[in-house]
């Protein structure tokens, strides 16, 4: 099973740069057809919020509803315990919040594997980034 990123929803939604959305349209398309994976509600909100920034909120609707339509996509949430966790993690490794906590949500989960475009997970050694 793999984390989906933030990044992916919005390559979806921007469907740019070409090669990116290309790679998130792809990523999408298999969890809609059955392959497992999971993502947090703070991943989600991440997502959201870019819509709001972006004075498109109208589209958070959409999105939210769209995401329940992945049968196969498993959407966890952090705990205070987990917030706490990670400041620490953040610190040291340079990570941002919501990508420490979702390092803190897959390895509770025994999760390795993520997609996403985001090259900060290239520094945490137990990480596995795939963008295909």
């Amino acid at each position: 099973m793999r984390f989906v990123d933030t990044n992916v929803f919005i390559y979806e939604v921007i469907q740019s740069p070409k090669r990116d959305y290309e790679i998130a349209d792809r990523i999408l398309g298999r969890i809609q057809n059955g392959e497992e994976a999971v993502t947090s509600l703070q991943v989600i909100q991440e997502v959201v919020d870019w819509f709001h920034y972006n004075r498109r909120r109208k589209e958070s609707g959409t999105f939210i509803l769209a995401l329940n339509s992945y049968l196969s996509l498993v959407k966890l949430a952090a705990s205070w315990d987990n917030f706490v966790s990670v400041v620490d993690y953040m610190n040291k490794k340079q990570i941002s919040f919501v990508d420490s906590l979702t390092l803190q949500i897959m390895k509770e989960n025994g999760i390795t594997e993520i997609y996403s475009n985001d090259k900060d997970f290239d520094r945490i050694t137990w990480v596995k980034r795939i963008w295909e």
